[in-house]
């Protein structure tokens, strides 16, 4: 892309102007429901992020992102309440914004397109029914991470697998599907009381089997700090197609 003037243009363009990008491809949908807008080698568009909460604008591109942002803050719809840009760009969007932002956080989107490796403890996993066993999802969600992405009942959740011992569950993880069509894995808990032994990276590693052998690609978000979290991904085969920086946005006064 070598124009330097503000275009908005359809939100089919998005697609075709970077027809190779795994996050472009898998989490958005095609084609793209809402306007871009487009300089240089730099494009703008909007997304609602998984958990429903945030309208926001994300900014891909290098040397255009500062003069694409300037555009895209002078030309914000109403509705917008978070912008969104690669990490290295975050020191741009504190300069732009200042105290209009209130909050937000640096996460990484990760894909792949290979099978893990088998674990053993895999045979173990049990399907859960979204409807039947939400209560028993959301009393482990209570104990292990009441903040996690997850909606049991809702019929949000295209896959729940789960382990359990003497009856009770243990360790459950979800598959939702992304705008572009792809699984999304989401809420991966483990009970407080039995983490280290190995039981989130076997809801993982079969909620990603399950995914590639249906979709041909697994896709998730995690935070970036987690280390702990970024290890077990990446021993299963993931890789960081975006690390961003996500900072919600007060309404202008």
């Amino acid at each position: 892309m070598a124009d330097t003037m503000i275009r908005r243009l359809p939100g089919s363009a998005l697609h075709t102007l970077f027809p190779d990008d795994p996050f472009i491809r898998w989490d958005l949908a095609r084609p793209h429901r809402s306007d871009i807008w487009a300089y240089g080698d730099a494009v703008g568009f909007q997304r609602h992020s998984h958990s429903r909460h945030i309208h926001g604008v994300s900014l891909i591109g290098n040397d255009d992102v500062p003069s694409l942002l300037d555009a895209v803050l002078a030309d914000l719809p109403p509705e917008v309440n978070g912008l969104g840009v690669e990490r290295r760009f975050l020191p741009l969007l504190e300069d732009r914004l200042g105290t209009r932002m209130t909050g937000g956080g640096d996460w990484d989107w990760m894909w792949t397109e290979r099978a893990p490796h088998p674990i053993a403890a895999e045979d173990a996993l049990v399907e859960l029914d979204d409807v039947h066993d939400a209560a028993e999802i959301s009393a482990l969600y209570e104990v292990g991470n009441p903040s996690a992405e997850s909606e049991p009942g809702s019929g949000r959740t295209r896959l729940w697998l789960g382990l359990r011992e003497r009856g009770e569950l243990v360790a459950v993880g979800a598959i939702h599907l992304t705008p572009g069509g792809a699984p999304h894995l989401a809420g991966i808990v483990v009970h407080p009381g039995l983490r280290g032994r190995g039981l989130g990276a076997t809801v993982t590693a079969g909620l990603t089997r399950r995914a590639i052998a249906e979709h041909g690609v697994c896709t998730l978000g995690m935070y970036a700090e987690n280390d702990r979290a970024r290890a077990l991904y990446q021993g299963l085969g993931f890789t960081v197609a975006r690390a961003w920086a996500s900072r919600r946005l007060q309404p202008s006064s």
